[in-house]
């Protein structure tokens, strides 16, 4: 009888532990830095980045830009890896180098381009995505958690922001709805895909 015990709960635990862990939404900082290689290293590879704890002081290490926990964006012109900026300081972008949220300081180059998050969503079509709280699924009259609730909406619901006000964003729903909807969490991290 004990065998059995022992074997079930071996069993439990090894299917706990075998399912995929879902992966967190990504931090969405204060912008997206679009890494790009040098054009004399126009190859297609990856560049190299250089990380500092602080700017210019105390380096971390190098990185190719593809390894770093990547924003999963629509292709922009002219290339470019996409990259959640936690803070700027100057031409210095302090960026996450792993999953678990450490981060480093990286020095802008002339080829990247910095995007606050305010211009870079405005006149996108976004998608809510799944798996969020009921409260981030309701399209409210106002960018404030008590204005008048106008629909639930899906992660099939194709929306078109209009303009971003902290963490809120007016959006149009069909062309014929027009409403406000949070685009990131408490925490920071996206609730939106862009299409």
């Amino acid at each position: 009888m004990r065998f059995f015990a022992v074997l079930l709960v071996t069993v439990f635990l090894w299917g706990e532990a075998g399912a995929a862990p879902r992966s967190p939404r990504p931090e969405a900082g204060i912008g997206i830095l679009f890494i790009r290689p040098p054009p004399a290293d126009r190859d297609g590879g990856s560049p190299l980045v250089v990380l500092y704890r602080e700017p210019g002081v105390s380096r971390i290490g190098e990185w190719r830009a593809a390894s770093l926990p990547l924003l999963s964006l629509p292709a922009e012109e002219g290339g470019g890896i996409p990259v959640a900026v936690m803070a700027k300081r100057g031409a210095w972008f302090r960026v996450a180098y792993d999953d678990a949220g450490r981060s480093g300081w990286v020095e802008g180059e002339r080829v990247w381009s910095f995007l606050p998050w305010d211009e870079y969503l405005k006149g996108k079509g976004i998608r809510l995505l799944p798996g969020l709280r009921k409260p981030y699924y309701i399209l409210r009259a106002g960018p404030v958690d008590h204005a008048p609730e106008l629909r639930t909406l899906s992660p099939e619901n194709s929306l078109r922001v209009i303009e971003v006000a902290g963490d809120r964003a007016r959006v149009i729903l069909d062309l014929a709805v027009m409403g406000w909807l949070s685009w990131r969490d408490e925490d920071g991290r996206l609730l939106v895909g862009v299409r």
